[in-house]
């Protein structure tokens, strides 16, 4: 009965392997590359961009540079520059064709930020009225590490529509500290912990 166990495992497992060997990452394999942008970015002061460049009909790398530049809140604006690296593999049957391939992805994303926050000193400027304020800055580090699940569905071979959901484990280092950050929210920039991810990107073929 335990070899019958093994036996029937063994099978689902090679027959799992099989399945999950590759498919083509389209139908019209004259793709050079895709331009792309994820749109979600923009509503958090990001310009998150790149491209995604085949290696064959089952694999591909996405290269996207990073430009961030807005306010968390009335008195603290983030500017900053990094990048981002995945490594696709796009899932099903080798011999398959189709313009909704599912792929894994494996990524690895560097961000370099600079912070600045007024703070109100109490006082008033007695010439203009105005409370006067101080400007402090702060610049941290922040490294990612995460797997994604996407669809990339390719419409008329002209446009991308790639979505994807995962997660991974964010860490992030201010300069001067030994360690990663602490008791920071998952909305801060700087958090440091485990953090979910959905992204939405908009691509353009070049053929």
């Amino acid at each position: 009965m335990k070899k019958l166990i093994m036996s029937s495992l063994l099978v689902l497992v090679l027959g799992t392997i099989g399945f999950a060997q590759g498919i083509k990452i389209t139908k019209n394999d004259t793709i050079k590359y895709i331009v792309k942008n994820d749109v979600l970015r923009f509503f958090g002061g990001t310009f998150w961009t790149g491209a995604e460049f085949p290696i064959n009909n089952r694999k591909s790398i996405l290269l996207n540079g990073i430009a961030t530049y807005g306010s968390t809140s009335s008195n603290k604006e983030n500017i900053g520059y990094g990048g981002e690296l995945q490594y696709r593999s796009y899932l099903g049957k080798g011999s398959s064709l189709t313009n909704y391939p599912i792929y894994l992805a494996s990524q690895f994303m560097f961000r370099r930020i600079n912070s600045y926050e007024k703070i109100p000193l109490g006082a008033i400027d007695p010439i203009s009225g105005a409370s006067v304020d101080t400007e402090t800055k702060s610049s941290f580090n922040v490294y990612y590490f995460g797997v994604l699940l996407g669809c990339q569905v390719f419409v008329n071979q002209i446009f991308t529509v790639d979505l994807n959901f995962g997660g991974g484990l964010r860490l992030s280092q201010v300069d001067g500290e030994k360690s990663f950050t602490r008791y920071k929210g998952i909305t801060d920039l700087d958090y440091s912990g485990v953090i979910p991810r959905f992204g939405l990107t908009i691509g353009i073929i070049q053929h």
